[in-house]
This record gives structure tokens, sequence and C-alpha cells, in this order.
């Protein structure tokens, strides 16, 4: 597969289980920190995920921007 200049984003829902002891359950809130290590694990995982439905060569560089919405888990 050849590489082009130009950066794919790929926008890939996950549902984690999460405590929510305390949380309102609804709409999504912006994730602050993206550097912290589950999140990065989550967004690895989804890039791998989705390289092998796909065959094609993903790699995860970075996170751009992270969401959370509490439902019976917490999406990301």
């Amino acid at each position: 597969m050849r590489e082009d200049s130009e950066n794919t984003t790929a926008t890939i829902p996950l549902l984690a289980a999460g405590d929510r002891k305390g949380v309102l359950v609804g709409g999504w809130k912006s994730k602050e920190d993206l550097n912290e290590p589950h999140v990065t694990e989550i967004g690895r995982f989804a890039v791998m995920s989705t390289k092998k439905q796909s065959k094609n060569e993903f790699k995860f560089k970075s996170m751009e921007k992270g969401e959370t919405k509490v439902i019976s888990g917490t999406n990301y």
C-alpha cells in the first residue's frame, strides 16, 4: 500500500464499562486528557480492529479529540 502525505482521521465509537456512581446518564462530554493511558489504549485497539476488518495499513498516530457518554457503560 502506498503512503500519501495526507492524514486520514477515523472516528471509531467503542463501548467500555465504567463506574457510574454519581454520574448522570445522558449526553456527550469532551474528554480532557487524551494522553491518559486508558484512552490511548482504546484508540490503539480501535485502529487495530479497524485495520483487521478493512485489511488496510492503518496506524495509530495520535488522538485529536475525545468524547465520552455514560450509558450502561461509557462510550469513547
